[in-house]
């Protein structure tokens, strides 16, 4: 009797909680409906709603577009009010890439005669300047091509001096004798430029205006010497040291970063024995994807970072290739780029940021602004593919679509629906997204 009384009052108690479940949802339904579940109730003064212009408030799916909300419940629901801002902003394309020299400025040197080398001047990684001797070769043809000059200027000078004297006598000599001065004085003329050209084609200056007249002595010794800087000069006895002397100069100011001449080695035109390069600018050469290959174009600004630096470099697109790489299908451009030297170091700039054959990540730049109105990245939302932003509006907020362009550093460009002057709602204003939400 106890028992079927106790199982009585248990199943009656459980369907008193199953009818107080059905009771407590069927009153909730009720009051939603009639407040078209708005989270924040007006009864309380935060916030209100209403509907946009001809919207019906018995739709069973009704988008709040309006939200009355007072600057304390405001506060305390984090919502956070940001001004409409006009700021440059700019699209970019992200790459890849590598530093290379900068082959305008990379020179392969080598002697223009065959011989051995007499003397080396620099090693690698040597600073030089445009004109510094980097090695002397001693070449037969540079001796044979230094008694040529010399013999041809004495003679240029000997026929030159004759002429002379008898054109000041032309009265008193035969005209056939003054033609023929005139003529041998002219033939030696010609020797004496093509015994010129023959010292310029092998890398020797040949301007006669620097050889010393009348004295024979001083005038074999320049030609010996012809050539060498003077510091060289003057380390060695310039009158038992052989003529067959040829320096090879560096072409412009730069670093040696390749060597391979040595003292008494047997060299010749066809084998480089120094390189040398400018690293004040480097390349930098950039991989882009196939897909934004179209928006590359030349002029556009580019900044590179190399791998284990974190300084940026800056440079502009002077080359686009015509194809694309068949492994990678990517586009390569190139940029020149400035390489500051690292700032302490006591190298006076031979020790600088960018080294060659470094990978490293940057970006171009496809499209920049300079005033472009935009909004923090908080305050923007999409639904169904389409923007919009809560604006303030006295103590409303008006949601209000746009159509965004670039983002950028937390910043989003708004093409259009929003001007400068405006405020909109940036922290929190998911808040507002949420009491907005289509309803039904």
């Amino acid at each position: 009797m106890n028992a079927r009384l106790v199982g009585l009052l248990k199943n009656g108690k459980q369907r008193l909680t199953y009818l107080g479940i059905v009771l407590a949802l069927s009153a909730l339904l009720k009051v939603g409906h009639a407040t078209q579940w708005n989270l924040f109730p007006s009864a309380e003064g935060g916030v209100s709603s209403s509907t946009t212009a001809g919207a019906s408030t018995t739709s069973p799916h009704l988008q709040v577009t309006d939200l009355v909300v007072d600057d304390q419940l405001a506060a305390k629901a984090g919502i956070r009010l940001a001004p409409v801002e006009v700021r440059p902003i700019s699209e970019t394309v992200n790459v890849s890439g590598v530093t290379v020299y900068d082959q305008d400025h990379v020179a392969n040197l080598s002697v223009r005669t065959s011989g051995h080398v007499w003397r080396v001047e620099k090693r690698v990684g040597e600073q030089i300047r445009k004109g510094d001797c980097l090695a002397i070769v001693d070449a037969v043809e540079v001796g044979e091509a230094k008694t040529e000059y010399l013999q041809a200027f004495v003679n240029m000078q000997l026929k030159d001096q004759t002429l002379a004297r008898l054109t000041q006598v032309k009265g008193e000599v035969a005209e056939k004798m003054l033609r023929q001065s005139e003529a041998e004085a002219r033939e030696a003329r010609l020797r004496m430029l093509s015994a010129e050209q023959r010292l310029i084609n092998l890398g020797l200056p040949a301007d006669r205006r620097n050889l010393t007249h009348g004295d024979d002595e001083r005038l074999a010794r320049d030609v010996r010497v012809l050539g060498l800087p003077k510091p060289i000069v003057d380390t060695f006895d310039a009158q038992t040291t052989t003529a067959n002397l040829l320096p090879l100069t560096a072409p412009f100011d730069g670093v040696v970063i390749g060597r391979a001449a040595a003292i008494g080695e047997v060299v010749s035109p066809n084998d480089p024995q120094f390189v040398v390069a400018d690293i004040r600018r480097m390349w930098v050469m950039l991989d882009v994807r196939k897909e934004s290959a179209s928006l590359v174009r030349h002029g556009q600004r580019i900044e590179f970072v190399a791998d284990g630096t974190a300084q940026p470099v800056l440079g502009k697109i002077d080359w686009i290739s015509t194809e694309v790489n068949p492994a990678t299908r990517t586009l390569q451009v190139r940029a020149t780029v400035e390489n500051p030297p690292i700032a302490g170091d006591g190298s006076e700039g031979r020790h600088r940021l960018l080294k060659a054959n470094t990978f490293g990540t940057g970006s171009i730049v496809i499209r920049e602004t300079a005033e472009a109105v935009c909004v923090p990245k908080s305050a923007l939302h999409t639904e169904r593919d389409e923007a919009f932003v809560f604006v303030r509006d006295g103590d409303r907020f008006r949601r209000r679509d746009v159509r965004i362009g670039i983002a950028q550093d937390g910043f989003v460009e708004i093409l259009s629906g929003l001007k400068s002057g405006d405020t909109v709602a940036a922290d929190g204003s998911h808040v507002l997204k949420a009491a907005s939400a289509p309803r039904g």
